[in-house]
């Protein structure tokens, strides 16, 4: 069968190919340990279940305004003033099904066919294949592991062209941890304001920041206000990934633009889940930094633990709940008469081997690295590190 050429041109989510293979072994009844999840495995706070419950209560089951209730998108833009200095009028923000739709709908209303779009490399899965989808052509700009994952103003620089329409930034970075600092974005900032691109700006982790770092947006900077669509959402921070609530804010006439896209394909947000979500966002998340110390907590114990192992160079992440060691000293090893010639292949065998779960760094365009979540338990943690050990141990003794 013949598919139309925009769906023969992107493939499938690795990430989620992997999340399900896991799903599969574990209803096959294997033990495996998953440091896959890109999801917290805490309960989403009470609070915000019992906001839920009172919606539908009091009968809030019908359809919104596409772009979301107005009482969410007035504590959308309080929020984004508050925390992080930038104003918009409640028309300037849409409430979409995820950050993931949000992001979908921003690159499908910039972008067309012959349109370039630097990403930073490595890269969340998803943003090349929306480039892709809506006929651009994505450029990857390398973030090197010894400017700490961060892109560099004259990398940037150096990678546009007359048909660059649009950057696709992400910060916290999915999938190395990265978080940008002032010096390096005022950098970035300058170059962006000179050549007059689109900023397309992920902050879906703003919250997950450790050893007392800040988030700082794009937005911020006055010359670059205008041209920035943020993105952002309570799946991460809140612990509320299944209920699908991102946000954008940004330029009218983009948001307006994508409200269209929107209306001809999901219509509004879940309801209930708006609710819930404003419930979230009246409070203070001081309330819940407790997540994100308990995050910190796990990352200081992998990063101990990846550093006593053969063949592994961890760095250590600054923000997010991933851990993106470098593995290229495990390449060529081998096992079973087969060569592990890259991450692919070394996440296989310890999945096969070891029973744990690891995504390989080619999926983020960075091979030679592999991405682990600290998204699970301590107890897990500690069982599938004393299984990455043993697995390794294998592979040197082979």
């Amino acid at each position: 069968m013949k598919f139309a050429r925009r769906v023969e041109q992107i493939q499938s989510s690795k990430t989620v190919s992997i999340s399900n293979t896991v799903l599969r072994l574990k209803n096959e009844g294997h033990d495996v340990i998953s440091f896959g999840a890109g999801e917290p495995d805490f309960p989403t706070p009470e609070y915000i279940q019992e906001a839920a419950i009172q919606a539908i209560r009091e009968g809030r089951t019908k359809y919104t305004q596409v772009m979301g209730i107005r009482p969410l998108r007035e504590a959308i833009a309080r929020k984004l003033l508050r925390e992080n200095g930038v104003s918009y009028d409640p028309d300037q923000i849409t409430v979409t099904t995820g950050g993931k739709q949000a992001l979908f709908n921003a690159v499908l209303a910039l972008c067309e066919e012959g349109d370039e779009v630097l990403i930073p490399s490595p890269y969340w899965v998803s943003y090349p294949e929306q480039v892709r989808f809506a006929g651009g052509t994505p450029v990857f700009v390398e973030a090197r592991p010894e400017n700490d994952f961060r892109i560099q103003a004259d990398d940037l620089r150096a990678a546009l062209t007359p048909r660059t329409k649009l950057l696709i930034f992400n910060d916290p970075v999915n999938p190395t941890g990265a978080v940008y600092n002032v010096d390096t974005l005022s950098k970035i900032a300058e170059v962006l304001a000179e050549a007059g691109l689109w900023i397309l700006t992920d902050e879906i982790y703003e919250k997950i920041v450790f050893d007392g770092r800040k988030h700082t947006t794009l937005a911020s900077f006055p010359e670059l206000k205008e041209k920035v669509i943020l993105v952002n959402g309570v799946s991460k921070a809140y612990s509320m990934t299944g209920w699908r609530i991102g946000y954008a804010a940004g330029n009218r006439d983009v948001i307006a633009a994508m409200n269209k896209i929107m209306g001809h394909s999901t219509s509004n947000a879940n309801t209930v889940a708006q609710w819930a979500s404003l419930a979230a966002l009246k409070r203070e998340f001081d309330r819940l930094q407790w997540m994100v110390d308990e995050f910190q907590t796990r990352r200081d114990y992998i990063y101990q633990r990846l550093k006593n192992m053969p063949g592994i160079r961890p760095w250590k992440s600054a923000g997010t709940f991933y851990i993106f060691p470098d593995i290229r000293d495990l390449l060529g090893k081998t096992w079973n008469g087969k060569i592990l010639e890259n991450s692919f292949d070394l996440c296989q065998f310890l999945l096969e081997e070891q029973k744990i779960a690891l995504i390989p760094g080619g999926a983020f365009g960075a091979e030679g690295f592999v991405r682990l979540s600290f998204a699970t338990s301590m107890e897990e943690i500690q069982v599938g590190m004393d299984r990455l050990e043993k697995g390794l141990s294998k592979l040197y003794s082979a």
